[in-house]
């Protein structure tokens, strides 16, 4: 585990500022993460990707409904059926980007809430562009006397309706997260950053962990509330910190810890790996069912 350079897979994770998916990590002797190319490429999979499934998804719909089939967004020769084989097939690959783009994000840039947003944007984008091809192709071949009917809720309007609803909720979303997403990888970029200068340039106090309540379950690993004392030449200090890590990697009360000031009030709190750390049972912090 010491060669990883997946900072999750040296948990538990310390954050005296941050609580769930804002609390970052950053692997021993890694430098920060940023966006890479290979990054932007998989954004770019993913907005395609749920672009056609969403394209997919709504032309098929079209086509199960009973308006006329010169309104669907495909091709009036390719049955509702094979748009729907088509879309399964297109969502299983979507999937397996959409995933490795969430993985790889949320490695290199050491925090959930980051990667999960620069995933989210490009799928609801792309969703609502889907929808919205969709819905602007049913429309196309008489504009005005097709919203008149799809407006008045007409026998055969009902996907253009749903169609242009999913294009407009998705499209609001997308915006909304797109928003939100350059702060988030400000956010943890700063905090490797600063992660990163207190190891190289804080002072470093050995400390012990206190464990307190778990504040949150975060699908099935623990996010504790915990207070870090350690000793330094000014004095006796401790800190209250949240704790996000796996059953599996609760360490016992009283385990070592490594502490590293600036003496600014900026503190970096990591397990003492060198102290092998010994670890409570798995089935004392296992979510229950």
């Amino acid at each position: 585990m010491e060669d990883s350079t997946d900072w999750w897979d040296h948990r538990p994770v310390f954050s005296t500022t941050d609580k769930m998916a804002r609390i970052t990590g950053l692997a021993p002797g890694a430098r920060p993460g940023r966006v890479t190319t290979r990054l932007l490429v998989s954004v770019l999979l993913c907005f395609l990707g749920w672009g056609a499934v969403s394209l997919l998804g709504t032309s098929a719909l079209c086509g199960a409904t009973s308006a006329p089939a010169s309104t669907c967004a495909v091709d009036i020769h390719i049955s509702a059926g094979w748009c729907i084989a088509a879309a399964v097939v297109v969502g299983y690959l979507v999937l397996a980007v959409t995933s490795d783009l969430t993985e790889n994000a949320r490695q290199r840039l050491g925090q959930r809430r980051a990667a999960s947003l620069l995933r989210s944007a490009p799928l609801l984008a792309g969703m609502s562009v889907g929808a919205f091809i969709s819905a602007a192709t049913a429309v196309a071949p008489d504009p005005s006397d097709v919203l008149r009917r799809t407006v008045h809720g007409e026998i055969g309007t009902e996907s253009i309706a749903i169609s242009a609803v999913v294009a407009v909720v998705t499209g609001l979303w997308a915006v909304t997260v797109a928003v939100r997403l350059p702060s988030a990888l400000r956010h943890a970029r700063q905090r490797q950053a600063t992660i990163e200068r207190l190891r190289r340039d804080g002072r470093q106090y050995a400390g012990q962990v206190k464990l307190g309540r778990v504040a949150i379950w975060l699908g099935n690993n623990p996010e504790l509330e915990v207070t870090i004392a350690y000793e330094s030449p000014a004095g006796s200090h401790e800190v209250q910190a949240r704790m996000r890590t796996s059953p599996d990697r609760v360490p016992v009360d009283g385990s070592q810890v490594v502490v590293f000031d600036d003496l600014r009030g900026v503190v970096h709190v990591e397990l003492d790996a060198a102290a092998e750390p010994a670890f409570e049972a798995e089935a004392r912090y296992a979510p229950s069912e």
